[in-house]
């Protein structure tokens, strides 16, 4: 039995090592690295030598392939050629004839040999190269700043697309139809909004109303400030000196308001918006004593 990226270890179903549903899966990972780099635009190979990789494998493959070396179409040509070389040679062909067809060929071979061939090793940079073949071919959505305001998900997953749902470039009679889509998606919930300016106008919209939908989330001020409270206009200044009187009445002793509730990954504190809440309509209440009411004309 071997694995796939979706079904996990499974019973092959026969005496092979690799049942027919992965056999072809790993054909179309080839054939859409094929079909990526049909659609890159040339560019002259450059004057600087390419980068090397190490040709020979062990029984324990070669290592995971570092996708930062993989900076053109070309570094990607070079691993699969290496990946060919290697198979050919397992199985015993002659290395002449193309990349893809000489690993399509290797790949019986190579599932069950998995020691030699570095057959784990292979089928996690193979998608690495079809990542970066569709990057180089200008394939990949374009990912947005900020959240998703449906689900959550963090910045990045909300995206447009270049390529149609078979990573096609988007292409049709009208002008809208090709390029870049208008369209905004998300890939965790795939949500859908017409455009950029009607996701912005729901983000700021659910921002704002995250004090009430979503009272114990975490924020730091400056989140607090710029995003979820930026309507209200309180200066920094002002979200200073409230968090310096709160450090003050906890020396007096006395139960803070706004208690830090963790770090983020920046190591910048966290507050739970309840308590930002309180404060802001503390402040823009009318009535709250010691407020400026401007004369009746």
């Amino acid at each position: 039995m071997v694995t796939d990226v979706n079904r996990g270890e499974h019973p092959t179903g026969t005496s092979l090592l690799i049942c027919n549903d992965c056999l072809d899966y790993e054909r179309r990972v080839l054939a859409q690295i094929a079909d990526a780099v049909g659609h890159w635009h040339y560019e002259p190979r450059s004057i600087v030598p390419a980068i090397r990789y190490d040709r020979d494998r062990s029984d324990t493959g070669r290592g995971e392939l570092d996708p930062s070396k993989i900076n053109s179409i070309y570094d990607v040509q070079d691993v699969l050629t290496s990946w060919a070389e290697a198979f050919a040679e397992g199985v015993g062909i002659e290395q002449s004839g193309h990349v893809i067809d000489l690993l399509r060929s290797g790949l019986m071979w190579a599932a069950h040999n998995r020691g030699q061939s570095g057959w784990d090793d292979y089928r996690t940079e193979v998608r690495k190269l079809r990542h970066a073949a569709r990057r180089f071919a200008a394939l990949l959505p374009q990912r947005l700043a900020g959240p998703c305001p449906h689900c959550g998900a963090e910045p990045g997953a909300l995206v447009q697309d270049w390529a149609d749902e078979n990573w096609q470039p988007r292409m049709g009679p009208r002008p809208e139809d090709a390029g870049l889509s208008d369209q905004v998606r998300c890939t965790g919930c795939d949500m859908t909004w017409r455009n950029r300016p009607h996701i912005d106008w729901v983000n700021r919209t659910t921002v704002g109303l995250l004090p009430d939908t979503h009272p114990e989330r975490l924020v730091t001020l400056e989140d607090a400030r710029a995003h979820v409270f930026r309507t209200h206009g309180i200066p920094s200044a002002t979200w200073r000196k409230w968090l310096q009187r709160d450090h003050e009445r906890a020396e007096a002793g006395i139960p803070r308001r706004l208690p830090e509730c963790g770090y983020d990954e920046r190591g910048a504190a966290l507050y739970r918006l309840s308590d930002l809440d309180a404060l802001v309509k503390r402040r823009t209440d009318d009535t709250r004593r010691g407020r400026k009411v401007e004369a009746a004309g």
